[in-house]
């Protein structure tokens, strides 16, 4: 009797380890491929800072601290694979410390959306940062929203437990969608992000005047935005 009991007891067992082991196995095929940020990402050339494919693939976000032309000017970028991609810068907005080139032609890369509302804090996001460094994705927390000073434009810049590298300004930040929520402003080690939320409508309407090549002539998408 113990022994049909215990062989009972043991069918039951391997049943909740197969589902537990079948559920893991869900979760891990249906979980995001993170190298789809590391791909998306760019450094800017010459390589000082970071940058983010976006939308169409044929727009990047980086930071405006990071630009040293004016929009209309051309800022070249390296992809991961070491290829280089031309483009102009459309728009600078060194009050939210946000810019976004436009390539003359797609970018050979899965480009990631632009989130169009702000994080919660406590929420839990993913840094890569530069597509030349090595090492793992940084999965951390969003810990407050509020006013940096060097960022004295935006009432909630983004305080996270990310540890970035000189170098990593214009990297993105993105939520478990794999949308950019942010890219690195700077702070204490790097932690503080500039969010990206009010910046996603602007995108929108850049990508739509690819549409109206007439428009093409407009350096800061619709008008002078940004300028």
């Amino acid at each position: 009797m113990r022994a049909r009991r215990l062989s009972g007891l043991a069918g039951v067992l391997a049943m909740v380890t197969l589902a537990a082991c079948g559920s893991a196995k869900k979760q891990e095929d249906t979980a995001p491929d993170f190298r789809a940020v590391k791909d998306a990402t760019v450094t800017l050339f010459p390589g000082h800072c970071a940058g983010v494919v976006v939308a169409d693939g044929r727009h990047a976000l980086t930071a405006a601290h990071c630009i040293d032309v004016a929009p209309g000017e051309r800022q070249p970028v390296v992809l991961r694979n070491g290829h280089l991609l031309s483009g102009v810068v459309k728009i600078v907005d060194p009050v939210r410390d946000l810019a976004v080139i436009r390539f003359d032609e797609q970018a050979p890369v899965p480009p990631l959306a632009v989130a169009t509302s702000l994080p919660v804090p406590g929420e839990g996001l993913l840094f890569a940062g530069r597509n030349d460094r090595p090492g793992e994705p940084q999965e951390v927390e969003l810990k407050r929203l509020g006013r940096c000073p060097s960022l004295p434009g935006v009432p909630q810049a983004l305080f996270t437990s990310l540890h970035g590298e000189k170098g990593d300004s214009g990297a993105p930040v993105v939520d478990h969608r794999l949308q950019v929520v942010g890219l690195v402003h700077g702070g204490a080690a790097c932690s503080v992000a500039a969010p990206t939320a009010e910046i996603a409508s602007l995108v929108e309407t850049l990508v739509a005047e690819m549409a109206r090549p007439e428009s093409l002539q407009g350096v800061g998408g619709s008008g002078g935005a940004g300028q």
